[in-house]
């Protein structure tokens, strides 16, 4: 009599390794200095990345303890408005931060799908309307950076999809130079609420 031997169960499949936080960088920006926290969570002092390989004058801060994000200074005496994060004000928050918080190491944040960022990216923008249009900036964008995880060029093919899909939030508007040189503005409409009050009132 034969006895059937059974192959062994074959192994579990490995589960992708937690990304190092002192080595990981999200998509489309470029981590300029790395801080501890006082349970060790890092904060991330960040600029996302231009075409040309070099790196934004704006910069954003981001704990990866307790999620809060930074991309503007407080208002200082000599100045009457916050005004973005340059590299030296960057630092400055970046240590203040690091210096207080006690939050604890918190998981990598994960690559949301092309879905769930272009839902980012709307939601800012209309949160952003109010009773006058204004021309939209990449760097607008800064503070959802370590979020979206996608690059400028991402942002741009995907502004001109909102701009197609919600003509009443964004419009895509070209300007062409006597030099020939063309411009592209993306310009958020005022909020609709203003927009029925104007005519209103006419």
């Amino acid at each position: 009599m034969h006895l059937l031997r059974r192959s062994p169960a074959p192994p579990a499949p490995a589960l992708p390794a937690e990304p190092d936080p002192d080595h990981w960088t999200p998509a489309g920006v470029t981590v300029r200095i790395r801080y501890a926290n006082l349970a060790g969570a890092r904060v991330l002092l960040y600029t996302r990345d231009l075409a040309d390989r070099q790196d934004s004058s704006t910069h954003g801060v981001h704990c990866l303890g307790c999620t809060g994000t930074w991309t503007m200074t407080d208002s200082k005496p000599s100045r009457s408005t916050p005004y973005p994060l340059d590299y030296w004000d960057g630092q400055e928050k970046a240590n203040e931060h690091a210096g207080r918080c006690r939050a604890l190491p918190g998981p990598i944040p994960g690559r949301p799908g092309d879905e769930t960022a272009a839902g980012i990216l709307t939601t800012r923008i209309a949160r952003a309307q109010h009773g006058q249009g204004f021309n939209l900036h990449i760097g607008d964008f800064t503070g959802d950076r370590v979020l979206l995880q996608r690059t400028d060029a991402w942002i741009y093919r995907q502004l001109a999809t909102i701009a197609d899909r919600r003509p009443d939030l964004l419009a895509v508007i070209t300007d062409t130079t006597s030099t020939g040189t063309t411009h592209v503005y993306h310009r958020v409409q005022p909020h609709p609420s203003t927009r029925t009050q104007t005519t209103t009132t006419r």
